[in-house]
C-alpha cells in the first residue's frame, strides 16, 4: 500500500491540517504511516516523556487492531513508555481490553 491507497483510510480522521501536511511529515519522517490490507494508521512521537502518539487512522477496525502490537513494539524499541491515540467513543471500547484507559481526551496505554 502506499499513500495513494492508505489516503482513502487516514483523511477521514484529519481534524485539523491538510493532506499536505501529513505527506510532508511523513516524508521528513516526523510521522509514520502504518499499513494493513484494509487499513492505515499515522503515528507521531512526542516528548517528555517520550509517547508514540496515533495520530490518524481508520479502515477495517479488526485490521486496525492487528497493527497495534507492531506499533507498541516499535515505540518500546525507541524508548516510548506510552502509546496514545484520541478518537471516537468506539476506540476506547475496542481498546480496552488490550490495556488502553482513557485519560482525559487520549486513550493511553503504558508500554
Amino acid at each position: 500500500m502506499t499513500w495513494a491507497t492508505a489516503r482513502r483510510f487516514v483523511l477521514p480522521a484529519l481534524k485539523e491540517g491538510s493532506e499536505d501536511d501529513v505527506v510532508d511529515d511523513i516524508s521528513r519522517g516526523l510521522a509514520m504511516l502504518w499499513e494493513g490490507e484494509r487499513s492505515a494508521m499515522v503515528t507521531q512521537f512526542t516528548h517528555s516523556p517520550r509517547t508514540i502518539h496515533v495520530w490518524l487512522g481508520g479502515g477495517d477496525l479488526a485490521d486496525l487492531l492487528r497493527l497495534m502490537p507492531g506499533v507498541e513494539a516499535y515505540g518500546r524499541a525507541m524508548g516510548c513508555v506510552w502509546i496514545t491515540g484520541e478518537g471516537r467513543k468506539g476506540w476506547q471500547r475496542a481498546l480496552k481490553p488490550f490495556g488502553y484507559a482513557r485519560d482525559g481526551a487520549e486513550l493511553r496505554k503504558a508500554l
